[in-house]
């Protein structure tokens, strides 16, 4: 007696209304009735994989029932089948398709047997010719359906209905596209977007009561930034309103709205002028302790945390205000007035020599020829874009008046729309790019000539970005605090100590100096 062939199934749907008509089972009996005509088994459902499974382009080669397939056949060699009821319940995709097809074949030795089509399974170039046309026609109906059903939402949206899942707060309704208000946290809902809109709680008092509430029962409570997209959202107004694969708003809604529309725009302006508690680190540094993490503790050096960083406080009995600097690691205090006293002091102990603010600023105008290329390329670049994009809307008018192309003529209009703002934005980016050139240069020198004549003072009042660009190209390590209390570099950039022979371009572009590239 022969051994025993084994199969496998995949028995796939892509929406709702294919599992609510029974295509799973319809699937299952073809199979089975497929299996049985080869001779081959299938043992029992251990053996079928049906479900629910997308087949969008671009998601076929890691998609899970597949990868499951193959790991279940890879362990039990006896399998040789792998039955599908049609291409497009195995993919709709004809690259995809061949992927998979290849892979179980020439990796597994397990034939892919479509049950609906024998002749595609026979071993010949026509068969291998239909079976990538049947992928290819399967792709052409899924983006068929793809445009269906943004058509369709579209036309919902106008109509006024909402073809999605209902919002928080609502439930499906009686009406197709027509959610209806839930009868416990649609009332809890609307009782917090009251309260916020006529002051009566701020958001943060509204967002806890929010997640006190019945509303949240059974689910993890809101953050700040989820509750404000909630309080904030049109659709509790009584507006339909989509902004991704369809961009569409409808302000009169067939639902039922929990507040007014002016209540709806108050909401927006109470909860914009009520930011995050916590908007991280400053953008330019606090311009009160300048020397913050870029001064160091002589005794901390191996501690992961010893750096000094400024702070205000008070000795308890009075209201006066005391301005240091703490070592994070020991705790070692230094006033505000000793560091950044010791910080210019380094700066006037080290002053630039001629020749190197000679030779600082020639290298200023490398970098600067290097920005103002970079610059010239993006600019070269936009105006090819637009080039492109003026070509093509030419090519779109021509295909408008081609009467096959009637049926597509609107499409064929928003795309020109959206070119056409698309070439507007490049062109005001090309001409705020070649407006700033000559007053970027400007500034450019002022800052160079500025930096060299003043850079102790400077540096303690200039801007975050500028001070560090400014520690880096002189005093490279940064500054140090002894055991005295006195403020050191350990390490002083060639700028400083530049001997009076010029250097070439080429030492110049590898020095301290140079390595600050976007300065």
């Amino acid at each position: 007696m022969g051994k025993q062939v084994l199969a496998v199934a995949l028995c796939r749907v892509s929406s709702l209304e294919q599992l609510e008509n029974d295509s799973l089972k319809h699937q299952r009996n073809n199979v089975l009735k497929a299996a049985e005509l080869l001779g081959a088994i299938i043992p029992d459902d251990d053996y079928i994989w049906e479900g629910q499974a997308s087949s969008k382009v671009g998601v076929n080669f890691n998609r899970k029932d597949l990868l499951q397939i193959y790991d279940f056949c890879k362990k039990r060699s006896s399998v040789k089948y792998l039955f599908v009821q049609e291409v497009d319940r195995f993919m709709r995709s004809p690259d995809e398709q061949t992927y998979w097809y290849v892979r179980f074949w020439y990796e597994l030795k397990v034939r892919v047997w479509f049950a609906d089509k024998p002749e595609l399974n026979e071993d010949t170039h026509v068969a291998s010719l239909l079976r990538y046309m049947e992928g290819w026609r399967a792709a052409g109906s899924n983006e068929e359906r793809k445009n269906k059903s943004i058509n369709g939402q579209t036309a919902a949206l106008k109509d006024g209905r909402w073809p999605f899942v209902p919002k928080p707060g609502y439930m499906k309704g009686r009406e197709r596209g027509i959610p209806e208000i839930h009868p416990v946290r649609g009332s809890i809902l609307q009782d917090i977007l009251v309260r916020i809109v006529t002051r009566r709680a701020t958001p943060t008092q509204a967002l806890k009561d929010f997640n006190d509430s019945e509303f949240m029962k059974g689910h993890s409570s809101y953050k700040m930034d989820k509750f404000r997209k909630i309080v904030t959202d049109a659709f509790y107004a009584g507006i339909v309103e989509i902004d991704k694969q369809v961009k569409f708003r409808n302000e009169n809604g067939e639902h039922e709205p929990l507040i007014t529309k002016d209540q709806h725009y108050e909401l927006i302006r109470i909860m914009n002028g009520n930011p995050k508690n916590q908007s991280g680190p400053r953008k330019n540094g606090n311009p009160k302790y300048v020397a913050n993490n870029i001064t160091n503790c002589d005794d901390c050096l191996d501690k992961r945390n010893g750096r000094f960083v400024g702070f205000d406080h008070t000795n308890g009995k009075s209201s006066k205000v005391y301005t240091r600097y703490k070592c994070r690691s020991c705790g070692r205090y230094l006033t505000r007035d000793e560091m950044h006293e010791g910080i210019e002091q380094q700066f006037k102990n080290n002053p630039v020599t001629k020749e190197g603010r000679e030779d600082f600023l020639e290298a200023l105008a490398v970098v600067w020829k290097q920005r103002k290329a970079q610059a010239e390329q993006e600019s070269n670049r936009i105006r090819h874009k637009i080039k492109a994009l003026s070509e093509a809307i030419e090519r779109q008018v021509d295909e408008m008046s081609d009467p096959s192309n009637t049926s597509f003529k609107e499409r064929i209009k928003q795309s020109i729309r959206k070119k056409e703002e698309e070439i507007a934005e490049l062109e005001e980016r090309l001409e705020n790019l070649q407006s700033k050139s000559d007053d970027d240069w400007r500034k450019f020198l002022r800052f160079a000539f500025d930096f060299v004549e003043h850079m102790g003072a400077a540096f303690l009042v200039t801007s975050q970005e500028n001070r560090v660009r400014c520690k880096q190209i002189v005093f490279p390590a940064g500054f140090y605090v002894n055991k005295n209390n006195k403020v050191y570099t350990p390490e002083i950039s060639p700028l400083i100590t530049l001997l009076p022979k010029k250097k070439s371009t080429e030492v110049l572009n590898n020095s301290h100096l140079v390595r600050v590239t976007r300065l």
